[in-house]
């Protein structure tokens, strides 16, 4: 789960927990304050009631409760004296019974009354909700027990509706909250994105790019400070590595140089014995490899240190005719027959220089890895508005797919002892997509049907 699901989910469940306990208290004394007022009715109901009851000098009655403060009938009352006879009852006692519950003077408790009898709110099922209290009185000297209720079946619906309507507006209040917190966390969040997509965008090859910093010092400003000063450190562990490569590559030009002057200058003596003479073309032919080594590593190196273009209209047409030209021999000694589809011009704007190289080490690579003899190179390119998609494919045996991903790295060899055997040293196609890139291009590998392998590259125009 992400930070900003999880800073979201905290925010919106502290916010409801505290929107439930603060809505369950404002409920609990809005359930309070009806009781409290219906408490207050009961008891003057009772206390009035004992003085009308007083008045008479009978205690069986008659009654004259004209002077109630409420309407009699509209409770449910029972009057009876310490030996339990009933002194009174109103016209409601008659329907139902309300049982005396022991040590709670007041209470609640429902019973069914059919609303043909009497109306009193009843819901659908004829039940009606009573608040009852059990009073003491006294009344003429004797002791009396009071029990009156009233019913509150409308209160209750009341209670009710006002339930759902706070069930409802929760429910509209976490969505609203859910709303505002996931908001809100990504707007926390988003200097932490802006740091994670500027860190995306830095790579090899732009290690020069650093984190903006925010004008508040916090701490996504010390985070920011850090991860710059380790880009520091890694560019400058790069620069330091590639500076390596270049000096030791050209450190060794030289001496390997003359060592191939002076393994040639033995060869052309005629009496040098056979042995000898065979050692010396091996050895020669391993100078020879450790100088193209050299040279491809000082190119790889001259391209990642520098990074310039020189830039100008390219005729890849042109280009790649050139390039084929200067392999014709190798292609007539090695029966390859060239297929070159490229007609009429196709320019792009790049480097002269850094093309050549880059379709020298394609074609190269196309010879090396052919067929013994009678292999095929074809060339055709596809041109739109934007972009050029040149492919070059030759004959031969197909790489492997678990290598394919791999195969534009530094040294690497899908065959190292098929490699060797063709003089490669791994880095040809890397020097390739290292052109291909700083001419904002893509490059790519596929084996095609028929034991063909396709090398596509795409320029835009």
């Amino acid at each position: 789960m992400k930070i900003r699901k999880k800073i979201t989910l905290w925010i919106s469940g502290t916010a409801l927990l505290s929107t439930i306990v603060f809505s369950s208290i404002i409920f609990w004394r809005l359930m309070e304050e009806p009781f409290k007022l219906i408490d207050q009715e009961i008891q003057h109901m009772a206390a009035a009631l004992a003085l009308q009851m007083t008045a008479v000098k009978t205690v069986s009655g008659p009654y004259d409760l004209s002077g109630m403060p409420y309407n009699p009938d509209t409770y449910w009352i029972m009057v009876k004296n310490n030996k339990g006879k009933i002194l009174y009852q109103s016209q409601l006692a008659n329907y139902i019974e309300l049982p005396v519950i022991e040590d709670k003077p007041a209470y609640l408790i429902e019973r069914k009354i059919l609303r043909s009898q009497i109306w009193l709110n009843q819901d659908d099922h004829d039940d009606v909700l009573f608040r009852v209290m059990v009073i003491d009185e006294q009344i003429n000297g004797l002791g009396v027990e009071i029990r009156i209720a009233k019913p509150i079946e409308g209160l209750e619906e009341e209670l009710i509706e006002l339930a759902v309507d706070i069930g409802i507006s929760l429910f509209i209040c976490v969505l609203f909250i859910l709303l505002c917190s996931y908001i809100l966390a990504g707007r926390i969040l988003s200097p932490v994105s802006a740091i994670i997509r500027k860190s995306k965008e830095i790579s090899e090859e732009s290690l020069d790019g650093r984190i903006p910093l925010r004008g508040s010092r916090d701490e996504l400003y010390d985070l920011s400070v850090s991860l710059n000063k380790m880009f520091d450190r890694l560019q400058n562990s790069f620069n330091l590595q590639k500076e390596f490569i270049g000096n030791a590559s050209h450190e060794l030009k030289s001496p390997i140089t003359l060592l191939m002057l002076a393994q040639e200058e033995m060869l052309m003596n005629e009496k040098l014995p056979p042995a000898q003479s065979k050692s010396l073309i091996k050895q020669l032919e391993t100078t020879r490899r450790m100088s193209h080594l050299v040279k491809n590593l000082l190119d790889l190196s001259r391209l990642e240190q520098q990074g310039i273009l020189n830039q100008g209209t390219i005729d890849l047409t042109v280009l790649l005719a050139r390039v084929l030209d200067d392999y014709a021999d190798v292609l007539t000694a090695k029966q390859i027959s060239v297929f070159n589809h490229l007609a009429g011009p196709h320019p792009i704007h790049g480097d002269q220089e850094k093309l050549f190289r880059l379709f020298v080490n394609l074609i190269d690579n196309a010879i090396r890895y052919n067929l013994d003899s009678g292999g095929q190179i074809l060339i055709k390119a596809e041109k739109s508005k934007t972009k050029i998609l040149l492919e070059i494919s030759n004959t031969g045996q197909q790489i492997p797919e678990n290598d394919l991903p791999q195969i534009f790295e530094q040294f690497y060899r899908v065959e190292k002892s098929r490699s060797i055997s063709h003089g490669g040293s791994g880095l040809g196609l890397a020097i390739a997509k290292k052109i291909v890139g700083l001419h904002h291009g893509e490059i790519s590998i596929a084996n095609d049907p028929d034991d063909v392998v396709k090398i596509s590259v795409l320029f835009p125009v």
